[in-house]
């Protein structure tokens, strides 16, 4: 009786899985000649990965990540009046500051100034992963940093480091801004809100192409009013006064941008507000 011999297995079930990928992955490998070791042309089988790099430093897509949020323009009118004690009025245009001295008394504390880039509501808080994060955070900072730059370094926030004597422990306490929390404020706002590009004629916007047909100033944009006014005022907190709670009196009014080139403005004025203010 013959013995039926068994074909040699050369390989194991797993070893047979590990060749055979190991086989793929060389028959879709790119070799340095540019080939697929199948025989086709990278070119023609997909993009490669210095191609996909390509595409992401495309002049469009640094323009997208080097756009400021919110910008300054050297041609707004920037005025500040600081009743102190000196009676000091700053008024800041392009290349060109003006210092008056003023009377004592003769005009209230106050400050007006306009930040470009188009008017944002003020986002709630929102929780991930267990971290509640502020979906307005980036904005914020950039509408701050826009109007630090134009607001006079002595009237810039500084925070002083109270440390007691007797804990011996470092407390932080209010920021010394331009109005002390024992002032009270009245804000107006102006939010020029950017148009889109359907507005415009051929879709381009440009000096004297808004459509004829186009909405006026006045027109519903999606974003509320008061939404919008949060996020100024929450944003000016520990910048311009210590807390928004020092704004008894506020006036916000909503329009779509008709300057230039439309791209959205926020126009802020600011000033102190006294018991014979009030009728």
């Amino acid at each position: 009786m013959k013995r039926q011999i068994a074909p040699i297995n050369y390989f194991s079930h797993n070893q047979r899985g590990v060749f055979l990928a190991g086989a793929l992955h060389l028959k879709g490998r790119e070799g340095d000649d540019g080939v697929m070791r199948d025989g086709t042309n990278s070119s023609k089988a997909g993009t490669t990965l210095k191609e996909k790099k390509k595409k992401n430093t495309s002049p469009v897509n640094k323009r997208k990540s080097t756009d400021e949020i919110f910008w300054h323009d050297e041609n707004d009118e920037f005025t500040l009046i600081a009743n102190n004690g000196d009676g000091i009025v700053i008024t800041r245009t392009e290349n060109n500051e003006n210092t008056t001295f003023l009377g004592l008394n003769e005009n209230k504390k106050s400050i007006k100034f306009t930040i470009r880039g188009n008017p944002r509501p003020l986002v709630r808080h929102r929780t991930s992963r267990g971290f509640m994060y502020n979906p307005s955070q980036k904005a914020q900072e950039s509408f701050r940093d826009s109007l630090l730059k134009i607001l006079p370094q002595k009237y810039h926030p500084t925070i002083i480091d109270d440390i007691s004597d007797h804990d011996d422990v470092e407390a932080t306490v209010n920021p010394t801004v331009f109005f002390p929390p024992d002032e009270f404020l009245e804000m107006s706002v102006k939010f020029r809100i950017k148009r889109p590009l359907s507005h415009f004629v051929g879709n381009k916007p440009g000096h004297g192409r808004i459509r004829p047909n186009a909405p006026g100033k006045l027109h519903n944009s999606r974003s509320d009013v008061d939404n919008l006014a949060k996020f100024v005022m929450d944003s000016l907190n520990e910048v311009l006064y210590v807390d928004d709670r020092q704004v008894v009196s506020l006036k916000a009014i909503k329009v779509l941008d008709s300057d230039g080139l439309c791209r959205g403005a926020t126009e802020v004025f600011i000033r102190t507000l006294e018991e014979d203010d009030i009728v």
